[in-house]
């Protein structure tokens, strides 16, 4: 049993071919992430879509269509698709990620490792909706050369991610491992090679501990850490671009109350209060030993 949960597009065949498109399909307990490869014609539609999308257009520009309107979009960009019918449209050949929530039912079942998350998780929060955007649901299209900050919210989810695409790695010495309180983190792989870290600390059975993860990913590919494991990811590079995109469902609250952090914060409103945790109990000392004092709640980041 691994720690954290990883896809390898380019070692498994699409879960979706029609000769110009190919599809791969990745899930967690409230993400399905997708992964295209696309040609010149190729379309990418979905049927009453639950809820709002992500659309990463990092390196192919598209066409989307939602709601009545078809706004154009380029490489470089990140878009959120309102619910309902839509499509995306391809005048060239690429790739594009779109990343979905876990309330669309007809995708459950569609990745590969689906059967892992047959059950909802202890502990990881569900998908609940926050509250509507000021000025309804419509096609929003973020320029990410117009920022140098790339965290975005809709009504289910939120992505944060580097831009422009990195091209040397991290110092040693400035590693960021972290937990998250009761939320995944699905790590997009979509350039060059990662070594995704993962930790797992021990319970009081020692039948349960795990060894440390040191997993190599290379794009395209997915990481998924679940909380509480520690995890960080470290860049591989010679020069070469190497980049993710962190996907989350819900949103942040964390992260939403950082002033200026998500770029769309005044399109979204966050809800009145913050939602409640589902984040277990980090138990070292049994309930009637003295030091239980000590015992912690998940750590947040």
């Amino acid at each position: 049993m691994s720690i954290g949960s990883y896809s390898h597009f380019t070692r498994m065949d699409p879960q979706e071919s029609d000769g110009t498109t190919s599809t791969w399909y990745n899930r967690s307990a409230t993400m399905i992430t997708a992964y295209s490869t696309v040609g010149a014609g190729s379309v990418l539609k979905r049927s009453n879509n639950v809820d709002e999308y992500f659309v990463w257009a990092l390196f192919t520009p598209c066409t989307v269509s939602a709601g009545g309107e078809s706004v154009e979009v380029p490489a470089g960009s990140v878009v959120i698709v309102p619910p309902g019918d839509s499509e995306l449209s391809f005048a060239q050949e690429g790739s594009v990620w779109r990343g979905f929530t876990a309330l669309n039912e007809d995708l459950l079942n569609v990745a590969p490792n689906s059967a892992e998350y047959a059950r909802h998780p202890d502990g990881v929060a569900p998908v609940e909706a926050w509250p509507m955007p000021v000025d309804g649901y419509k096609i929003r299209v973020y320029d990410l050369d117009a920022t140098d900050k790339h965290c975005y919210r809709h009504r289910t989810s939120m992505t944060n991610f580097g831009w422009p695409i990195a091209t040397k790695p991290r110092a040693l010495n400035a590693m960021s491992p972290h937990t998250h309180e009761d939320f995944e983190q699905v790590s997009i792989i979509h350039s060059g090679s990662m070594v995704h870290h993962m930790r797992r600390a021990w319970s009081r059975d020692m039948n349960e501990w795990e060894p440390d993860e040191h997993v190599i990913v290379t794009a395209p590919a997915i990481a998924i850490s679940k909380p509480p494991d520690i995890h960080t990811t470290q860049a591989l590079s010679a020069g070469e671009k190497v980049g993710l995109i962190d996907f989350f469902s819900p949103p942040r609250w964390d992260f939403s109350n950082i002033e200026g952090m998500v770029v769309n914060a005044d399109e979204y409103p966050m809800p009145a209060e913050k939602p409640k945790s589902y984040a277990g109990v980090v138990t070292v000392y049994a309930a009637d030993d003295p030091r239980a004092a000590l015992n912690r709640t998940a750590q947040l980041a």
